[in-house]
């Protein structure tokens, strides 16, 4: 995922997956039904340790198959 200022996070699929971390990993692009028009769309990991994920103005997701 990147952002704008060439800011880049990474996420694995181990996160996200039922039989692993299964983290709610979430690309917001509302915040109490009112839409994110200074930060652009948010990238949000809740229980995320160091908050490294937090990435505002999203401007490209990019998601790639796990190898089997």
């Amino acid at each position: 995922m990147s952002a704008t200022g060439g800011y880049r996070a990474l996420g694995a699929y181990g996160e996200i997956d039922p039989s692993f971390e299964n983290k709610n990993v979430l690309l917001a692009t509302s915040e109490d039904g009112n839409p994110l028009d200074a930060d652009g769309p948010r990238l949000v990991v809740p229980g995320d340790i160091s908050g490294g994920r937090y990435v505002t103005n999203v401007n490209r997701v990019f998601p790639e198959k796990p190898p089997l």
